[in-house]
Parts: C-alpha cells; sequence; structure tokens
C-alpha cells in the first residue's frame, strides 16, 4: 500500500480549495450593466485554468512513481504558480479601482493559494532530497 506524506495529501486539497473559490468564493468582478465584461474577468478566466492545471498536476503527484517524477511535478507546481501571480494586473488588467472585487478580493486570494502552494512544493522536494 503506498505511504502519502503531509504534502501529497495537502497540495490538492490546496488547488481544489483554490479552483473552488475562483468559482464560488472571491472570482473577479461580474459583467457590466451593458452586458460586457471588463479586463478583469479574462484575469479571472485565465485563473480558472492555472487553478485547474494545478489540480490535475498535484492529481498526478498521488499517483505511485519515481521520485524524479515527482520532484518535476512539484518543478511545475513552482511554476504555475510564478505564473499564477502575474496573471491580475501584471500580464491581464484589472479594474482601474482600487476598491473593485478583483483587486480587494480576487488578487489576495490568488496570492495566498498560490505561495501556499509554492511553500507545499518547496518543503515536499526538501523532504524528497534528505530522504535520497
Amino acid at each position: 500500500m503506498k505511504k502519502y506524506s503531509v504534502c501529497d495529501i495537502l497540495l490538492p486539497i490546496l488547488a481544489l480549495c483554490f479552483l473552488l473559490g475562483l468559482f464560488f468564493a472571491f472570482g473577479p468582478c461580474g459583467p457590466k450593466e451593458d452586458g460586457s465584461w471588463m479586463t478583469c474577468h479574462w484575469a479571472g478566466q485565465a485563473e480558472k485554468g492555472t487553478a485547474g492545471l494545478l489540480l490535475a498536476l498535484t492529481l498526478l503527484h498521488l499517483i505511485p512513481g519515481r521520485a524524479e517524477m515527482k520532484t518535476g511535478l512539484d518543478l511545475a507546481q513552482i511554476g504555475v504558480c510564478v505564473l499564477t501571480l502575474l496573471l491580475p494586473g501584471r500580464l491581464i488588467g484589472l479594474c482601474m479601482m482600487h476598491d473593485m472585487r478583483c483587486r480587494s478580493v480576487m488578487t489576495p486570494a490568488v496570492t495566498v493559494f498560490a505561495v501556499l502552494v509554492i511553500a507545499v512544493s518547496l518543503v515536499d522536494l526538501l523532504l524528497k532530497r534528505k530522504r535520497t
């Protein structure tokens, strides 16, 4: 039977919470009165894509495999999280006003989840190095 580490379990939980949060709790601003979308909507859509990719990578992390594969997955998770940090406001614009939902809710939540996944992935990498 495969033994899972705390990091193996924590990573998909964080990724799933991140993805569900983008859909239900801390997504970007809604449509304008005329039904069109502000630019922050597209940042939110891109974040949903990176969160989905992150969830897939963390689920692959649960599959038994060689340590090198898991190291590669940890590095990929870190890379996706760096992209996640760069998307809102840097690669894709956000609303102009700082009290808008995309700036006051979505961006801080995205930052927290990305930093948490980076931290857990780094811990997992360090623990793997100690075991080998």
